[in-house]
């Protein structure tokens, strides 16, 4: 490829455009560097006679005038008849090369600015996503070190330059394990509620099907703001819940151990409402429950099942403290209540 005929075109702006990001590529690379260097000594060299050599000639000088002109954008337009000799056409040789140069190196430091500027932007939202579908849980490690216990029917977003960035976002149940980096607060958007952390561990359960979100301290210290302006500060055994349909933002004690309990593949309800149980095994054994009949909408469940348990013995038990029969087709299961 003939770079001094890019070169020359791109200076006169005829250069295809399909051609000039890879044009500026090189140029801004070490071997387009050193053919500009070469490019300059041969404009002094062309410029300098015998006689010449033996002057003194002030480079600064000559540099300011050049600076003066590239101000312009362009030298003057000069005829046939006003070319200089001597000297001054020695300085004009020295200043069409550099302003050439010159010329590059703004362009070239602009437009790769732009460029780079749009791509760092674009990386910043850039975003990375980790999910389960409904019967998997995962534990995820994230680039600065963070450990991640994602709950199935869940999921996590967070930005491709996380380790500068730490703000994940968070659909479903998760329980962090924050690692700590003081100039780079982690915090966690979900559901209209922010948790903000330095180094701690957490669990948050944020559901859409549920009328609360969750978030539940196990060690260290954590702020959760609300989309209200409202915040609180918790300390281990405390929980800060948000209620969508209300707007309530309230604190209370909890049993950590026991909500942790997911994590061990143990199956635990504390005064669950009937349809929470519902959509809490549909996520957990990813089946779908249809329910025929009619039932007390106000029964509350709990209790704590074996690790692992299996879907139906889950239903037999639960079949008879609530009162209903139920059918396993694959992933589709019936629960019928009869009428009394």
């Amino acid at each position: 490829m003939d770079r001094e005929k890019q070169l020359k075109a791109f200076y006169k702006g005829t250069l295809p455009q399909e051609e000039v990001e890879e044009f500026l590529q090189w140029y801004c690379s070490k071997e387009g560097e050193v053919f500009i260097a070469a490019r300059l000594e041969t404009h002094w060299k062309e410029g300098i006679s015998e006689k010449d050599k033996e002057e003194t000639f002030d480079k600064e000088a000559i540099f300011s005038k050049i600076l003066k002109k590239r101000e312009k954008h362009a030298l003057p337009a000069r005829s046939e008849a006003e070319k200089p000799s001597g000297h001054r056409g020695l300085i004009f040789k020295i200043a069409a090369g550099l302003v050439m140069f010159l010329s590059l190196s703004l362009f070239g430091y602009e437009y790769f600015w732009h460029n780079a500027g749009a791509k760092l932007n674009q990386e910043a939202l850039a975003m990375d996503i980790k999910s389960n579908p409904a019967g998997q849980k995962s534990k995820i490690k994230l680039p600065d070190g963070t450990i991640v216990y994602l709950n199935s029917a869940s999921s996590l977003e967070f930005p491709v330059d996380f380790a500068t960035n730490r703000q994940v976002k968070l659909q479903g149940e998760a329980f962090f394990e924050v690692f700590p980096d003081k100039e780079h607060p982690f915090s966690v958007e979900s559901r209209g509620i922010k948790t903000t952390a330095l180094g701690t561990a957490f669990n948050i359960k944020a559901y859409g099907d549920m009328a609360e979100t969750e978030v539940a301290l196990a060690h260290g210290k954590v702020r959760v703001e609300a989309g209200n302006d409202d915040q609180l500060e918790l300390i281990p055994g405390e929980a800060a819940v948000s209620n969508v349909q209300n707007n309530a933002f309230d604190k209370k004690n909890v049993n950590i151990e026991k909500i942790l309990f997911w994590k061990e593949g143990i199956l635990h309800f504390d005064g669950a409402s009937f349809d929470e149980v519902v959509n809490t095994l549909e996520r957990w054994y990813n089946v779908s429950i249809q329910i025929d009949g009619k039932y007390d909408s106000k029964f509350q469940c709990s209790g704590t099942f074996d690790k692992n348990e299996y879907l139906d013995n889950v239903l037999d038990i639960l079949g008879h403290s609530i009162g209903f029969d139920f059918q396993i087709n694959k992933k589709k299961v019936t629960l019928i209540f009869h009428q009394n």
